[in-house]
């Protein structure tokens, strides 16, 4: 895994068209709706946030990089 991140594959260098791509997924977030506004804190006491939510459904996401051409 090293080398293809070093820019070898089975020794050669790569050429300009060859990519090597990391890519992550994380499926199943589940996202959640608060069942009331969260009020703002105010002087003196902390911030209150609602506990109670409806489920809004599943998300994904999808994530990839090009390591060749990443920041250096």
């Amino acid at each position: 895994m090293q080398d293809l991140y070093a820019g070898l594959w089975q020794g050669p260098p790569r050429g300009p068209n060859d990519h090597s791509v990391s890519a992550d997924e994380k499926t199943r977030i589940q996202a959640r709706l608060r069942c009331h506004p969260t009020p703002k804190p105010a002087a003196g006491r902390p911030r209150r946030i609602e506990l109670a939510y409806d489920r809004g459904g599943a998300l994904q996401y999808l994530a990839a990089w090009d390591v060749g051409r990443g920041p250096s």
